[in-house]
């Protein structure tokens, strides 16, 4: 191995780390600013994040008020960020395949909870959403590399 390939290789996994810790912090920002805004200005979060979620109170989380995001939701953009900012850490190698089956099964677990309704509330919701989030963030770093 040349010292211009090993210096090159460093590089480009120093830029690489640093494209995805960027985009981890990006996703970490969408939660965290919906439980700021939505003791601070609720309306305005409200109105801020009816673009990318469809807000029905019934299945929002409860701080002070409901959040401007689903529980899915929130745990969708949390689960992103959190495994965006870990998996730099890890030089473990993930089979598409598997973290595509976990996305289908998260799924098909949405899919059954219209005929168990017990599947079906804000507790599990997030932790689904956590599960996608952080397995999208996996398949996409998986893509990338």
């Amino acid at each position: 191995m040349t010292a211009l390939f090993s210096w090159t290789y460093r590089f480009g996994t120093f830029v690489e780390r640093r494209k995805t810790a960027l985009l981890a912090t990006a996703f970490l920002t969408i939660p965290l600013t919906a439980l700021t805004l939505s003791m601070l200005a609720p309306s305005f979060g409200y109105s801020l994040f009816s673009l990318i979620c469809h807000q029905n109170p019934d299945r929002s989380l409860h701080l002070t008020g409901a959040l401007p995001l689903c529980s899915r939701c929130f745990g969708l953009y949390l689960g992103f960020g959190l495994a965006g900012l870990f998996t730099p850490a890890f030089s473990i190698r993930f089979s598409r395949r598997f973290l595509i089956a976990g996305i289908f099964v998260s799924l098909a677990w949405v899919g059954s909870s219209w005929i168990f309704p017990l599947l079906d509330g804000d507790d599990v919701r997030l932790a689904l959403g956590l599960a996608v989030g952080a397995g999208l963030a996996l398949l996409i770093k998986s893509i990338l590399k």
